[in-house]
């Protein structure tokens, strides 16, 4: 049990790379994350009046980018070690707080409070269940007609050689799951999302490929009116 708690506990800079950009260069990191940011910044329509929270802030990149950019930003993560260095990489904004996931995902969050929320490379490793907890979670945070954005795995050809790399890694060490890559058909992603009663917006891309982007709103109000992040 206490190595499937700490699949994410790390002890080096080497490993805490391997951990969260896998193969690439610390270069090719930074530039992925930048990248990311502006992503979910145009997607979500950050703000300086958003309030903001972030599942799985790692050593805090992204945080420290939108950080500037929104009035507040709660960042969650299950690891105290990745969650440590974030706070130290985003020593210097005021409006960034840090949060321990433990068994009841993001409970502890007020309800309804935020303009916006996002998952980047996170739930590439959940299975079903964790998504849709997660997204259960996301549901209530969320003020009506706000927007999460979050990206998760198939296997295709864009994804076939991590699987391979995986599958082998949980051939040895299979206790390790939870670190390990998820590969949900976008066929099952919708339907969690349906599930849980998010509106899947037309900007998110299901692809059968392998990576796939998907951005969710909050229906606007009872009757089930909903806001659509994109005018075409």
């Amino acid at each position: 049990m206490d190595v499937v708690k700490n699949a994410w506990e790390i002890q080096s800079e080497e490993q805490a790379l391997l951990a969260l950009a896998g193969h690439d260069t610390p270069e090719e990191f930074e530039r992925d994350r930048r990248y990311h940011a502006g992503e979910i910044a145009r997607l979500c329509s950050i703000t300086k009046e958003s309030r903001g929270f972030e599942i799985g802030s790692g050593e805090g990149t992204v945080a420290k980018i939108l950080a500037s950019q929104c009035l507040f930003l709660d960042c969650n993560d299950i690891s105290s070690s990745f969650l440590e260095r974030a706070r130290t990489n985003c020593a210097q904004h005021k409006n960034v707080a840090f949060h321990k996931i433990e068994s009841n995902y993001l409970d502890y969050l007020p309800e309804a409070s935020y303009d916006f929320g996002y998952a980047l490379h996170v739930f590439i490793h959940f299975n079903p269940y964790d998504i849709f907890n997660y997204l259960q979670s996301v549901k209530r945070l969320l003020k009506p007609g706000a927007r999460f954005f979050f990206d998760a795995y198939t296997l295709g050809e864009q994804t076939i050689a991590s699987f391979r790399e995986h599958a082998e890694l949980y051939r040895k060490a299979p206790e390790s799951i939870r670190g390990y890559l998820n590969f949900n058909h976008p066929r099952l992603v919708r339907a969690i999302v349906q599930e849980v009663g998010l509106d899947l917006s037309d900007s998110s891309e299901l692809s059968e490929s392998g990576w796939m982007r998907v951005l969710v709103t909050k229906k606007s109000d009872a009757k089930g009116k909903i806001i659509w992040p994109f005018r075409r």
